[in-house]
């Protein structure tokens, strides 16, 4: 995942990395790490965790957020889409590396999943570099969202509902095997 954040870096030379993580050696090790990608220890900057309003105020000082993988940011995406930060994914194989691709697919943005590492540093760069996109983003990303099913809760509810009433009726038995697989 840094290999692949220090590439973006690279292609987009006045950008920084912004990490949430607590304080530890942890720090040192990933500086270390990205200088020998050759990203100055400047260009990173480690913000401790805080309290939800700060640490949804620090979206404003960001462009752009890279889901990291193999297992996806899902709710710091969400938080970020929601603050007007697009989110770049790059789609693995299994479950929890497709977190990302669902939630870019549920807002319109497909053009934001990657499926390869290239992919991932290009879409990131090349989003980096399109300052009329980014600002359409952040002005209507929190809109897409409320406009989306990922904002519907009624809907999760009713059909939540209906699964646990499906699986209810599959246990009793008061539909055949066949019926439960339509």
């Amino acid at each position: 995942m840094l290999k692949l954040w220090a590439r973006v870096l690279k292609r987009v030379p006045d950008s920084r990395l912004v990490l949430l993580t607590g304080f530890g050696s942890h720090r040192q090790r990933t500086v270390n790490f990205l200088a020998e990608g050759g990203i100055e220890a400047h260009r990173v900057e480690f913000v401790p965790p805080c309290p939800r309003r700060e640490y949804l105020e620090r979206y404003h000082s960001v462009d752009i957020a890279l889901d990291p993988f193999p297992y996806g940011g899902h709710t710091t995406s969400l938080d970020a889409l929601w603050m007007g930060v697009p989110v770049v994914s790059l789609a693995g194989e299994r479950a929890v590396s497709r977190a990302g691709l669902s939630i870019l697919n549920n807002l319109s943005l497909s053009e934001l999943v990657a499926f390869s590492e290239d992919e991932y540093v290009k879409t990131a760069a090349d989003l980096a570099g399109d300052v009329p996109r980014l600002g359409e983003l952040r002005r209507t990303l929190r809109s897409r969202m409320e406009a989306s099913v990922l904002m519907d809760g009624p809907r999760f509810a009713r059909n939540i509902e209906a699964a646990y009433r499906a699986m209810w009726r599959r246990w009793c038995g008061e539909i055949s095997l066949a019926d439960a697989e339509n």
